[in-house]
């Protein structure tokens, strides 16, 4: 009796990671496109880089590591410091992720990546696109020069460094992501052609981040995409 409620205890989770994985699928495989005049469509960037980010933002919430203990969902856990529960910071939290995906992946895992991260085009053009980045009120100089500088190196050298990845990379676009979501970036400067060519890139990089995270899983649980998962049953 107690294997089979351990079997069970399994699949529902396997289950809730098929839930998780939609928002990644929906926001890898489907193009994001607008109506901006009547029957004229054209790929809109900033709604796959919110999608993308919001599935990242979801996964990261997880504590990940005590979810594979447990087998099922584990939501962080508040700490308490001075007699007050203090729930972790959105980037401990994305971290914390960070390191349980990169802990566990192997060589083919990080070259898939690589290619997901450099997109289509080539790594000229995508470097060309990143230096273009603008001054901005919420962003330092540092924070803008590191984030070209760690980038460029990731496309060069094919070398993940994670500190720099944390650091330097995916805090940029949290940052990005926050100006976003938060106002400072209107309508028409995302519509700006390098801006979105730029939110492309970095809905790449979290989408890289995202199906690593799904590899992981699919290794260390009864999680299947490939077996089990049908958009059509969903919707």
């Amino acid at each position: 009796m107690e294997e089979e409620l351990t079997i069970i205890n399994r699949n529902n989770f396997a289950e809730e990671i098929e839930d998780l994985y939609r928002l990644h699928y929906i926001t890898d495989k489907y193009d994001h496109i607008v109506e901006y005049e009547r029957g004229a469509w054209k790929l809109f960037e900033p709604s796959k880089f919110i999608y993308a980010y919001f599935a990242f933002n979801s996964f990261y919430n997880f504590d990940w590591e005590e979810s594979l203990k447990k087998s099922e969902l584990t939501a962080f856990h508040k700490k308490v410091e001075d007699g007050k529960e203090i729930e972790p910071s959105e980037g401990q939290k994305y971290k914390a992720m960070i390191d349980f995906i990169f802990s566990k992946v192997d060589n083919n895992d990080k070259e898939l990546f690589i290619k997901i991260i450099k997109g289509k085009d080539a790594i000229e053009r995508t470097i060309e696109t990143i230096s273009k980045i603008t001054p901005d009120n919420r962003i330092t100089e540092s924070e803008r020069e590191n984030f070209k500088k760690e980038f460029e190196n990731l496309l060069k050298s094919n070398e993940i460094k994670i500190g720099k990845l944390k650091n330097d990379i995916i805090r940029f676009i949290y940052i990005v992501r926050n100006n976003i979501f938060h106002g400072t970036k209107n309508t028409i400067e995302m519509s700006e052609v390098f801006q979105r060519k730029r939110l492309d890139i970095y809905s790449n990089i979290i989408i890289a981040v995202n199906e690593l995270l799904f590899k992981v899983l699919e290794k260390n649980t009864d999680f299947r995409p490939h077996d089990r998962y049908s958009l059509s049953t969903h919707f």
